[in-house]
């Protein structure tokens, strides 16, 4: 009987009979899944959808490691979230959260709406008079009929809502001032908070205010005579007609601070010059601009420089910051590298400074240890590393063109460096 395949088919169908079978088990595996039920499809969960952690309501600052791993939480987090406090810190807000080690933004994101913070160790804002050891009595208006043109530093202490310092100081104010001729003048003390003025005006009573001159019967009105609050002595200011003589005192020792009145609004800036007092002397200004006296800006300090137009408490103390990690300033305009110097207060100040050279602080930059030179805030890492490599190979450097030769700076990088380099005799191989 004749052979319907020869032996090379044969082996041809043997090979490839289990490649047909695969293809025709994946396509019934393949039916079959798309028919199953609903209820058969949730018994193959993807890890994705795993339940998240059942977190409840807690409170960071008295939770327990057992209570952070029901809620769901790695063992590792929970560990640092109760560790946080071991060092005696607090949760006082739900951000402090988020600083732990370990405590992604995504796991924040689940905590936050769950986090409680405790009364007793909320952040709350400091009360000067909460301070038990503070003897100074606390700012209660008690509520009595009062003067200020007639009280003692007493009568103004027992008012209850200053301390005794203040009250010194209202008596000194009012003694500058001549008295308060209005209540309006009263509630513009420094002292004075909107708040507490709102408290006490239904309760002053103020007296007429008295001439205060010592001699020749001196009324507060200005004489209508011109004058040069530059020139004036006290005697001058006095002689005026609108100052007492502890006032004439004061406006003189105010505009030696100020180094004088730079112009007519300065004048009429001064604490001692009211409005209407303004609009008076106005036309019978005759103002010298004072004698410019520049300053030198690397050995000012800070009293000198508030007192300067333009220049706060704030800005002072980032001048003489920066001044100390540069080494000092070669140039006022360096003083626009600080973020909190606007180009309106520059325009103010700028001419007002001169900067001593020999003042500033070298680096030997052949030898200098690497802290030195970080410390510089016109060196980056990526300088300061370079400098570091090539130093260590070189040997040094002669002067600031080898710098640019070497490409470690650019030519206008080394422009802002040459005055804070000295370079050290080195032989360079």
């Amino acid at each position: 009987m004749a052979r319907i395949f020869n032996n090379q088919e044969i082996r041809g169908i043997a090979l490839l009979m289990p490649l047909v079978l695969l293809c025709v088990w994946l396509i019934a595996d393949s039916f079959f899944a798309d028919r199953a039920t609903p209820a058969e499809k949730s018994t193959t969960t993807p890890i994705e959808e795993v339940a998240k952690p059942a977190i409840t309501p807690f409170d960071p600052n008295t939770v327990t490691y057992e209570e952070l791993r029901t809620m769901g939480i790695d063992k590792p987090v929970a560990r640092n979230i109760v560790k946080y406090r071991e060092g005696g810190r607090t949760y006082s807000l739900p951000e402090d959260v988020a600083v732990v080690y370990g405590v992604s933004d995504s796991l924040y994101a689940l905590l936050k709406p769950h986090i409680v913070i405790a009364e007793e160790y909320r952040l709350k804002p400091k009360s000067y008079a909460s301070n038990p050891a503070s003897k100074r009595p606390s700012r209660t208006f008690r509520k009595v009929t009062f003067d200020p043109n007639t009280l003692s530093a007493e009568g103004f202490y027992e008012l209850g809502c200053f301390t005794a310092r203040q009250a010194e100081a209202l008596v000194e104010y009012r003694e500058r001032m001549g008295g308060f001729r209005s209540t309006l003048e009263f509630a513009d003390c420094y002292l004075i908070d909107s708040a507490l003025w709102a408290e006490m005006r239904p309760y002053i009573t103020l007296s007429p205010v008295k001439p205060s001159a010592p001699t020749g019967g001196h009324s507060r009105t200005f004489r209508n005579i011109p004058f040069d609050p530059n020139a004036l002595s006290a005697e001058g200011f006095y002689e005026l007609g609108c100052f007492t003589a502890r006032q004439a005192e004061a406006l003189v020792e105010y505009r030696t601070r100020r180094g004088g009145f730079r112009s007519e609004l300065e004048w009429r800036d001064c604490y001692l010059v009211d409005s209407l007092l303004w609009e008076q002397t106005k036309p019978f200004l005759r103002l010298t601009p004072p004698p410019r006296t520049l300053t030198e800006l690397n050995s000012a300090d800070s009293l000198t420089l508030v007192s300067l137009p333009g220049i706060g408490p704030r800005t002072a103390g980032d001048i003489i910051r920066y001044r100390q990690r540069l080494g000092g300033y070669h140039s006022v305009s360096q003083l626009l590298d600080l973020k909190v110097v606007t180009a309106e207060n520059y325009a103010l100040f700028c001419e007002e400074f001169w900067c001593d050279s020999c003042k500033i602080r070298k680096i030997d930059i052949n030898f200098a240890p690497p802290k030195e030179l970080a410390e510089h805030p016109y060196i980056t890492t990526p300088r300061l590393r370079r400098i570091l490599r090539t130093r260590q190979t070189k040997g040094g450097w002669k002067g600031l063109e080898d710098f640019l030769s070497d490409d470690i700076f650019t030519p206008e990088e080394s422009a802002k460096l040459a005055p804070y380099f000295q370079f050290t005799s080195v032989v360079i191989e």
